[in-house]
């Protein structure tokens, strides 16, 4: 791993909530290097919508101007909480002058941190915004999903985004994608791309593998078999055909865990939350999750076959497998990478079908395959390959200044 730089990471959520990749990298790289993670900044648009909802008070405003704006997470990690009093306007010319005063308020902390020289790092096509005048030594942008997938075949706001993005890859100093598509659709604007895919914390599944520790009261009272999908919850789910499946098979426990976005998929998620047999456990600490997934029978990653789904690499599938259960997907390209070892259906009426094959399943050395599999793709090796890959982009661009 590198040491002794300063990151400076524009984070598209606050840091509180589910775990996800950059929180994974930047916990590891904060232990060589110092590390600001930057919340999202408030909208005006936005805010004054609450303002006159309620929903935030005068004294909130009084409150946020005095409180600390840096939470000190360990010696080398820190969060950076966007003041609520300098919110961004999206219109100019008061876009113009929002974002110089947040800017302003964001470099006096860099000042005050003594950071110097900063890797400032993005993972969205709106941050193009962001990333210049903070004296930075280089851009990493780090491409998770196909955004522009979000707004439909027809938008004005995906055009907006496609430019967005292709300014940013090409200012970018360095392009990491996470998917063989994505790299197939990126690569072109910028010849600093590599693949790098998501992976998994190998050893906290090893430790719940391990542990005698009991099973969380909440899922051991359920029902066997087990049948469980772990991570957000959202409308990139086909959840069709899990009311299938919950429907022919009363006898089974459906868990989900993880944090539910009602967002476009309000009226599909309504028949299961009223079934019995289909449990919504919410979202767990992240050093709790192996203890779930370990208390899975069949592990679930019903994905809709779509623009989104073509471009991901799914933390699941490895979380799953470092605890060796049999994992049913629908048909996306992550998951037929790995179909030797998973179960892959190719239509809604196999998806039931296959999840009561992988329950007759009793193949200890298929377990034990799954197991080495995610030993070789941990979150420590996917580090050291950013690193060297930050290491080499830094060579080149001192050779060619």
């Amino acid at each position: 791993m590198i040491a002794g730089y300063d990151f400076l990471y524009f984070g598209p959520e606050k840091w509180d909530g589910l775990w996800r990749s950059r929180h994974q990298l930047l916990s590891r790289f904060a232990k060589k290097n110092r590390v600001l993670y930057v919340e999202p900044r408030y909208r005006l648009k936005e805010t004054r919508t609450k303002w006159r909802r309620g929903e935030i008070k005068f004294q909130s405003y009084f409150k946020d101007l005095y409180q600390n704006r840096v939470t000190r997470l360990n010696s080398n990690l820190f969060i950076y909480h966007s003041p609520l009093f300098a919110p961004i306007s999206d219109r100019f010319p008061l876009s113009r002058l929002t974002q110089h005063f947040w800017r302003m308020i964001l470099k006096n902390t860099l000042n005050r941190l003594g950071f110097v020289k900063p890797i400032v790092w993005v993972s969205r096509p709106s941050m193009i915004n962001l990333i210049d005048g903070f004296n930075e030594s280089m851009v990493i942008y780090h491409v998770f999903d196909e955004y522009q997938a979000y707004f439909g075949s027809r938008s004005v706001r995906k055009d907006h985004a496609q430019n967005f993005e292709r300014l940013l890859l090409r200012r970018a100093d360095l392009v990491i994608v996470v998917s063989p598509k994505l790299y197939e659709t990126k690569s072109p604007f910028n010849c600093n791309t590599h693949l790098v895919p998501n992976a998994v914390d190998y050893n906290a599944y090893r430790k719940a593998a391990k542990n005698g520790m009991q099973t969380p009261s909440d899922i051991a009272d359920l029902p066997k078999p087990r049948i469980g999908y772990s991570g957000l919850i959202s409308a990139k789910l086909d959840f069709k055909i899990i009311e299938k499946m919950a429907l022919k098979h009363p006898e089974w426990s459906i868990i989900f865990l993880g944090t539910v976005d009602l967002r476009h998929c309000a009226e599909e998620l309504n028949p299961l939350k009223k079934m019995k047999n289909v449990y919504f456990l919410n979202r767990k600490e992240i050093s709790e999750v192996p203890y779930y997934i370990k208390a899975f029978d069949v592990c679930l990653a019903p994905y809709k076959i779509n623009e989104h789904s073509k471009n991901i690499s799914p933390l699941k599938l490895y979380d799953y497998m470092a605890c060796g259960k049999p994992v049913v997907c629908t048909d996306f390209p992550a998951a037929q990478q790995l179909k030797h070892l998973n179960f892959i259906s190719t239509s809604q009426q196999d998806f039931t079908s296959l999840v009561e094959k992988a329950l007759y399943e009793n193949d200890i050395s298929l377990s034990d395959q799954r197991k080495y599999l995610a030993s070789q793709n941990t979150w420590d090796d996917r580090v050291e390959k950013i690193s060297l890959l930050i290491q080499s982009t830094i060579r080149d661009t001192k050779k060619s200044a």
